[in-house]
């Protein structure tokens, strides 16, 4: 009778283990290995901080998955961007489909990776942040390196060089108009 009782209570024991082991409220489609922020900016090909200035069109790569483009104007970079506007892809299913969905006008830190096509991807899994939420990231990543309005030939913006112009104009008035004093004399 002992017996008996001994194992019904293992039994329920076990059953009641393997319940609490097991159970999750929430189930995923996809999950993600957490990484520090130095080991995702050796992990991936890009990493920067920039607008969402437009968002293209769905795409389909087949009848299961559809991609986007995301088109950023970036503002600081810590590896893989010179340009001042980078085209981001993702899956467009939301975090269903482990893509992720960038919003207009808002300024992220983005992650994101070189595929065989030269396409830079990125996914829930990449840790994209707003930057409004992305502080401790910032702070360990450093300042990186501004994008400004600089091209990469180094032509300076079209602001310096209208003050480069305006210079050289007053001098060539005030080398004419001293000329002139000096000849009237």
């Amino acid at each position: 009778m002992i017996k008996r009782i001994l194992s019904i209570i293992l039994i329920i024991s076990l059953v009641l283990i393997q319940l609490t082991t097991f159970y999750s409220s929430k189930a995923y489609a996809c999950s993600c290995a957490f990484l520090e922020t130095k080991e995702k900016l050796e992990l991936y090909s890009v990493v920067f901080e920039g607008t969402v200035i437009e968002i293209g069109e769905t795409k389909s790569l087949s009848p299961y998955s559809q991609v986007r483009e995301y088109t950023f104007a970036v503002e600081r970079a810590w590896k893989g961007v010179k340009d001042k506007e980078v085209i981001i892809t993702s899956l467009d299913g939301g975090s269903n489909s482990c893509g992720y969905q960038f919003s207009k006008d808002r300024t992220y830190l983005v992650y994101a990776s070189l595929d065989k096509d030269d396409t830079l991807l990125t996914s829930l899994c990449s840790n994209n942040l707003l930057s409004s939420e992305a502080g401790e990231d910032l702070k360990q990543l450093g300042t990186g390196q501004l994008i400004n309005s600089n091209n990469e030939e180094g032509i300076p913006s079209s602001g310096i060089l209208y003050s480069i112009f305006s210079l050289i104009l007053i001098s060539i008035i005030v080398a004419v108009w001293r000329i002139r004093t000096r000849t009237r004399k």
